[in-house]
């Protein structure tokens, strides 16, 4: 073994690296997602991401990235480093290949003016961001989920449990229904003008949210091999008041409406619950059996129960570490969703 050195790499050499990258992620060359990585890294509208190797000689043994993004942080505009893909050799593991490379990557966002990192790491990666490399606690999240089709939750007991299922599920769209209220919705995507008001609304009301430009959101809405929708609720004069961007599932997945994203302006109650109502209503109009969404909010959590969203809390937190003494008490405000961290 050579001596290690840690580096970032252009998009001309990724190409260059796939068997190494197949490795490290445990497939087939051929079943490795280039077009996913380039995407994510290197077509991202920001054009601030960060790809970065350790190298045995020529060797790639490990790599790590981040994608930048912007937040309005107490009114001001603030740039910061997501986390992602966090990989190294079986044969290196135990080395210390971990830390340098987040090590390095928090510095370099730092030299690009990130003022902070994040991450949602796992639960083995967790002792080493707190206690090795410094990271803190930021706030938990919540994963929520409603069935709307009941059916298929009865398949394991044959067709007498289909039956009861959707019994049981008639009487709980009753008990908790699926109501859109004096909102309509459609899909979308909305105008440009459109939206550019609606996200200004939005950042005027909260103390920590993560910007969606058009551009950004096309971009974040085009990841290969995903499909994704756009769900616009509109109020009786027709005026936008909520939207959620989805993934639909893949052949594999559970069969669910993946909301990663929703944002509703003017704040409303209602609204969410309208919002994620045309969601539901939605999904079951293609057949798909339920909604899913991660959020951090508690208050968030119990607006969806009255329809009949079930919530419970994620294994790890969000952890961060400021790149230049920033504070990141503020952070804590963040309104997260799913997409803010590119997960869904």
């Amino acid at each position: 073994m050579t001596e290690l050195v840690v580096r970032a790499f252009g998009r001309s050499e990724v190409e260059t690296h796939v068997d190494s990258f197949a490795l490290l992620h445990g497939v087939r060359r051929e079943d490795f997602d280039l077009a996913f990585m380039d995407w994510w890294f290197f077509q991202n509208p920001t054009h601030e991401g960060l790809l970065a190797g350790v190298f045995d000689g020529d060797k790639l043994v490990g790599y790590v990235g981040f994608a930048a993004q912007h937040l309005r942080v107490e009114g001001r505009r603030v740039s910061a480093a997501i986390l992602s893909s966090a990989f190294t050799h079986p044969d290196y593991r135990g080395k210390g290949l971990f830390s340098r490379l987040i090590r390095y990557l928090v510095e370099v966002a730092g030299e690009r003016g990130h003022e902070a990192v994040f991450g949602w790491p796992n639960e083995t990666a967790l002792r080493i961001y707190l206690g090795r490399l410094g990271f803190s606690v930021m706030f938990p999240v919540n994963r929520s989920a409603r069935p709307v089709s009941f059916g298929p939750l009865g398949r394991r007991l044959g067709r007498p449990g289909v039956f009861v299922a959707e019994i049981a599920g008639a009487a709980f769209d009753r008990i908790v229904p699926l109501g859109l209220g004096r909102h309509r919705y459609e899909i979308g995507p909305p105008g440009e003008q459109e939206w550019e008001g609606f996200m200004a609304k939005a950042l005027a009301a909260s103390d920590c949210l993560l910007e969606r430009p058009r551009a950004y959101v096309r971009w974040r809405l085009s990841r290969p091999r995903r499909d994704y929708i756009e769900v616009l609720l509109r109020d009786e004069r027709g005026a936008l008041r909520a939207w959620a961007a989805a993934r639909l599932p893949i052949p594999g997945e559970p069969s669910r409406l993946h909301v990663g994203d929703h944002v509703v302006a003017p704040r409303s109650r209602g609204a969410l619950r309208a919002l994620f109502a045309a969601c539901a209503l939605e999904a079951r109009h293609r057949s798909i059996e339920q909604v899913y969404t991660i959020a951090r909010s508690p208050r968030f959590g119990s607006t969806l129960a009255p329809l009949g969203f079930l919530t419970r809390p994620s294994s790890t937190p969000i952890v961060a570490i400021a790149t230049s003494g920033a504070d990141l008490a503020p952070y804590r405000a963040w309104e997260y969703r799913d997409a803010d961290m590119d997960m869904f």
